[in-house]
């Protein structure tokens, strides 16, 4: 099914204004947006996410901070269905250490300053599980 509403998204952005972008754009065409701004926060709550998982999750990698890629690390493990992004900037998607991580958790890089129809396109590709 690729409906595009009641999609359960989970946002891990320390950026305010990428985490607005989601607030004001993808929220109000009818998607449930969990937002994180720092990743040790987004560890610990983690486990609330298996049941049910969400359809998307997009995940801030940076190269410099390490718990970045163990948020996603744990997602691919904790919530194998759920569709992964790691958004990066155009520097860090070249990264070797970035390349790896997408591979070992089938992320797909979304790289940054991305356009919000790339965003949307990716939250209607995804199947909606029952809210």
């Amino acid at each position: 099914m690729s409906s595009t509403i009641g999609k359960r998204i989970l946002v891990i952005e320390p950026s305010r204004t990428i985490r607005a972008i989601f607030t004001l754009t993808v929220q109000p065409s009818g998607h449930h947006v969990v937002l994180f701004q720092d990743y040790e926060a987004a560890l610990a709550a983690l486990p609330r996410f298996r049941e049910p998982p969400p359809d998307i999750a997009f995940v801030a990698v940076h190269a410099d901070r390490p718990e970045s890629a163990q948020v996603l690390m744990h997602l691919s493990v904790l919530c194998p269905q759920t569709r992964l992004v790691m958004m990066v900037t155009q520097q860090e998607s070249a990264a070797f250490a970035v390349q790896r991580l997408a591979s070992a958790t089938l992320a797909v890089p979304l790289v940054k300053p991305f356009r919000i129809r790339e965003v949307l396109a990716l939250v209607a590709d995804v199947s909606s599980g029952d809210l």
